[in-house]
């Protein structure tokens, strides 16, 4: 590693596997950019430990549709990685500034990995916790109203201080058009519960918030 990946490493050690062993690769990047683009072959395993995304998946009808927004430490490619699917299944793009560890995947890195009981552990946690949240998120869809999951994801984004999401993005996240999730939001202004402002909405009232929102969760 270069000085500028040991450093970045060090700084977030606990939280990844032991990678000391590996050829990585400090990556900065900037809002816009797209950390892997759906259907272009998986060149690379990446450790985002700052920053966020978006993940998206472009349906036979041209539209895409917002599957997560992660914030934080996740990783970009482990599940192509360990289908050994040669293509990116999703688009992941960042929506803020961040940094990541890059591992390229050559043939030998590859064997290395597939070696590696730390490290397939650690992506299989990463895999299962995917899997658990976007198989509840698709069950809070169908089983909640709109403005019972746009509660939920707002007090998530205030606990969590997230940046407010535009609300294109923010009406795929909930699954709801663009009329609807305005509605439910000036509902919500006119209870008192959020404000709107320029830089998008704030939350006022986290209990009340708390009681609309009941069991969904988007964490």
């Amino acid at each position: 590693m270069d000085a500028r990946t040991q450093a970045l490493w060090k700084k977030h050690a606990a939280a990844l596997p032991p990678l000391a062993a590996y050829p990585l690769e400090a990556v900065r990047f900037a809002a816009g950019d797209t950390l892997a683009c759906a259907g272009e072959p998986v060149t690379r395993l990446c450790f985002v430990v700052e920053g966020y995304a978006t993940v998206k998946n472009t349906l036979e009808n041209g539209r895409a549709a917002l599957l997560c927004e992660y914030s934080g430490q996740h990783t970009v490619g482990e599940l192509e990685l360990l289908m050994d699917y040669p293509l990116y299944a999703s688009h992941v793009q960042a929506t803020t500034r961040g940094a990541m560890l890059c591992l390229p995947l050559t043939p030998a890195t590859r064997a290395q990995v597939y070696a590696d009981a730390a490290l397939l552990r650690f992506l299989g946690q990463i895999v299962a916790q995917k899997l658990e949240r976007i198989s509840r998120l698709a069950s809070q869809d169908r089983s909640y109203p709109v403005a019972q999951r746009l509660a939920a994801y707002l007090l998530y984004a205030h606990r969590s201080r997230l940046r407010p999401m535009p609300l294109t993005r923010l009406s795929e996240l909930v699954g709801a058009s663009y009329r609807h999730l305005l509605r439910s939001l000036r509902a919500l202004c006119d209870a008192g519960i959020v404000a709107s402002g320029e830089e998008g909405y704030r939350v006022l009232d986290t209990a009340a918030l708390a009681q609309l929102a009941g069991e969904i969760r988007y964490d």
